[in-house]
């Protein structure tokens, strides 16, 4: 019977940088993610380059691989990351509905000190998380509707040089909301790989 399912595939990879930054890293690749190895890689470099004690911003939290490699440069430049996600699988549409808060606890306690929780629609939650945020990592409802609410409600939290960081770019609804978010504010394109770009927001 002809069937499709996401399955998880390891690789291995080469990493060079601080040996207990590496040794904290290692582990969290064994964590069920969309994101590749190398995109994970990125979202910690990009988050270890922030000030001590930067405020982010996770929206789409998922299993806690994402947020597991914030963590580590949260946890060394006493940072702080504010999650928003509703944990039960609906954003995407991709897979079958499922709790996955329990799932997203267990893999993030080694952080939990970091981490705020904000368990709920993002359009309810945005009050909720601070503004002047250093970083913001959009990897949530990948719809256009979607992508535009979360840049519109998180978008204007971002400091000046603060960093935007969208997964899954590739996807034409996710292109077309943030061209049209930028459109009207200054940014600096910072490049991507594979599906993650960034972007470092430059005020008014």
């Amino acid at each position: 019977m002809p069937a499709k399912k996401f399955i998880t595939v390891v690789q291995r990879r080469i990493i060079e940088g601080d040996e207990s930054a590496i040794r904290m890293l290692e582990p969290l690749f064994a964590i069920e993610t969309h994101m590749s190895m190398e995109e994970r890689l990125r979202l910690f470099s990009v988050a270890n380059g922030l000030r001590q004690g930067f405020v982010a911003c996770e929206i789409g939290s998922y299993l806690g691989a994402s947020t597991c490699f914030l963590g580590v440069a949260a946890r060394s430049r006493g940072g702080v990351i504010h999650c928003v996600d509703t944990w039960d699988n609906r954003a995407m549409g991709l897979e079958l509905r499922s709790e996955t808060f329990s799932a997203f606890t267990r893999n993030v306690e080694p952080f939990r000190g970091n981490i705020v929780v904000h368990r709920g629609e993002s359009a309810t939650m945005a009050p909720h998380v601070p503004a002047q945020l250093d970083l913001l990592f959009i990897d949530g409802d990948h719809s256009y509707a979607g992508t535009k609410a979360d840049l519109a409600h998180y978008g204007p939290k971002l400091k000046a040089g603060g960093l935007l960081l969208l997964h899954d770019y590739t996807y034409p609804e996710v292109r077309q909301a943030c061209g049209e978010y930028l459109a009207t504010r200054r940014a600096r394109d910072l490049g991507h790989i594979h599906s993650l770009q960034v972007f470092q927001t430059l005020g008014v």
